[in-house]
């Protein structure tokens, strides 16, 4: 079956907010807060888009933070200002390095959106250039489009109907580079990714936080496009194309056991109120689901089997589809008996619905008021997937990808009545050739000549996009121990706690450390205590950052031979570390277990 891989990568650039005058950066402090509910519109064509219809049916309310880089054009108070000149410039230039052709007008078209993610309802985005092409090691990839919009509002938290979004990012220049499905494989999809990301970072006008590159994944293996966005880190970008072909592949494998069987039937799917049947239940889940709602179930004729068995999960196709609905989860037969449900409430639902073995059941937890929006969604969920048409917006998820919302489409878009049409006239044209890109081999050999690093450690941080990074953290500690910290000392310590720290952190831990003169070894130290605890005075306070002394290492070593007697060289190292967290110079150390050999 053939497959085909697309991107849209998207570039934050630090030139100030588009169509205000406020920086791109914040102090993260809250001013005030204000609530809005967004309601849908149709397009220029008059059509309800299925994204923003689905959108409103969850009938949330959004919730605003206010800070000291947004003002009444991102509240939606005061009409936007004209683009910023240089963020278009930019753009050009990256249009132009992408060989596009450049459009003589610039004009501004807005697309329905309504997650809450803008305060307006709608993005503002146009195309820049068209009919570009990157050059790869397995071949020419086409550029469709080159565009320029604003930045989404970032989600703080969500908690059932409420979401609330900070306006920092909100209005952000925002670069996206389209690929025509000309990608290879997972492999040729991160190539792709890297290579066009150092056209844009190498400008200089790029932002240069953890959050200012995502990628948005087009994948297809003949069951319709999905699209999966958010991708923040480019080894991700292969993880979530394995795994949607193996979702892809075992949801094949599910339809044609239920169709096997007959397929579903709609007068036996119907969400019904079964609370009653659980009122002196033992089971944690299913009281809890009590004490906030109802318990509704339903017979899912022909499905046993297919919800929760080896690589068949169509339960959590459902799961993720109540859970964007802020419904906590589903319970469903493949998983019983399970979830402290006795075995006699288990065989008298089973008995109530009618179940026979080729059947399931599943029980959701919810307010009555969401029963009909709830039934419905679900059932068209699994209607769709069972004509396996498997088209829709994913996400990035700790397991692979997860449902985010139906696939929009034309039917989304408006024109623009706010920002006027803007000529790329000489001007504009000049001010984007003064912007100038980089390729990847010319980054990684800048970065090899200017810092004596390795090329192995130069390609390493080129191709996760790290070098503003490492510049800063160069800028305040050794360069070769800033590679070393970015290369080895930090993925190692992300995999060990399961924490990552922002770049401010990193460079804070960094000047600290060197305005206290820190040697390698507890700047390491430094590093590792900051990723146990989260916080750097706790890092640079704990007595294990003290370093040993020559004379503390020999009585410590003179300790392990009176004890173990005969050490070799080559083991002494980890004899000491399993005595001390305290740092220490294994030079040092190996200094001083030589000349107490040597004296013996």
């Amino acid at each position: 079956m053939e497959i085909k891989i697309g991107l849209e990568v998207h570039f934050q650039l630090n030139t100030g907010k588009l169509f205000c005058r406020c920086p791109v950066e914040s102090s993260k402090s809250d001013l005030f807060r204000f609530s809005r509910r967004l309601h849908i519109s149709a397009s220029e064509l008059g059509n309800i888009d299925a994204a923003a219809s689905y959108e409103s049916m969850r009938s949330r309310v959004f919730e605003y933070i206010a800070t000291d880089n947004s003002c009444l054009v991102e509240m939606d108070e005061e009409p936007p200002k004209r683009p910023d000149p240089k963020a278009i410039a930019t753009a050009i230039s990256v249009s132009r390095a992408l060989k596009c052709d450049i459009l003589d007008h610039i004009i501004y078209m807005r697309k329905i959106v309504i997650d809450g993610s803008n305060t307006t309802g709608f993005q503002r985005t146009a195309i820049i250039g068209i009919n570009g092409h990157v050059d790869t090691s397995r071949g020419s990839v086409r550029i469709s489009t080159v565009c320029l919009e604003e930045d989404a509002a970032r989600k703080i938290e969500e908690n059932g109907g409420k979401v609330v979004y900070s306006l920092d990012r909100l209005g952000i220049p925002l670069i996206e580079i389209s690929t025509e499905p000309d990608i290879i494989d997972e492999e040729h999809a991160v190539e792709v990714a890297r290579t066009i990301g150092y056209m844009v970072i190498s400008t200089g006008n790029a932002r240069r936080t953890v959050d200012a590159v995502r990628q948005d994944v087009n994948f297809s293996m003949g069951y319709g496009r999905v699209e999966i966005k958010g991708v923040s880190k480019l080894a991700q970008i292969k993880d979530v194309i394995e795994y949607e072909k193996e979702r892809q592949e075992n949801l094949r494998v599910a339809v044609d056991i239920i169709k096997s069987r007959g397929g579903i039937d709609r007068s036996t799917f119907r969400l019904v109120d079964v609370s009653d049947r659980f009122k002196n239940t033992k089971s944690k889940i299913i009281r809890s689901g009590l004490e906030k709602g109802r318990i509704y179930g339903s017979l899912l004729r022909n499905m046993a089997g297919t919800l929760k068995n080896g690589k068949l999960r169509m339960g959590k196709e459902i799961a993720d589809l109540v859970k964007s609905y802020g419904i906590k989860g589903v319970i469903h037969s493949d998983e019983l008996p399970g979830y402290g449900l006795s075995e006699e409430e288990i065989e008298d639902i089973y008995s109530f619905f009618g179940k026979r073995e080729e059947d399931a059941v599943i029980l959701i937890a919810m307010d009555p008021s969401r029963v009909n929006v709830i039934e419905s969604a679900v059932f068209n969920r699994i209607e769709k997937i069972l004509s396996m048409d498997l088209s829709e917006t994913r996400g990035p998820s700790s397991e692979g990808t997860v449902f985010l919302r139906p696939m929009p489409g034309k039917d989304r878009m408006y024109p623009e009545t706010d920002v006027p049409l803007i000529s790329v006239d000489d001007d504009l044209m000049a001010l984007a050739e003064s912007i100038k890109s980089r390729t990847y081999n010319e980054v990684v050999q800048d970065l090899v000549v200017k810092y004596a690093i390795s090329r192995q450690n130069a390609e390493y941080i080129a191709s996760e996009m790290l070098v503003y990074t490492f510049e800063k953290m160069a800028d305040l500690v050794d360069a070769r121990e800033a590679a070393r910290l970015i290369t080895q000392i930090i993925p190692d310590l992300e995999r060990k706690y399961k924490r990552t720290l922002d770049q401010d952190v990193i460079l804070d831990l960094c000047r600290r450390s060197s305005e206290l003169h820190f040697d390698r070894y507890q700047l390491e130290k430094a590093f590792e205590i900051a990723y146990e605890t989260g916080d750097v005075e706790s890092a640079l306070r704990d007595p294990r950052i003290q370093e040993l002394t020559k004379e503390d290492l020999r009585n410590m070593i003179e300790e392990i031979l009176r004890d173990r007697g005969d050490v070799s060289q080559g083991s002494v190292i980890a004899l000491i570390k399993d005595r001390t967290e305290r740092v220490f110079d294994p030079r040092v150390a190996i200094e001083c277990f030589l000349e107490i050999k040597n004296k013996k």
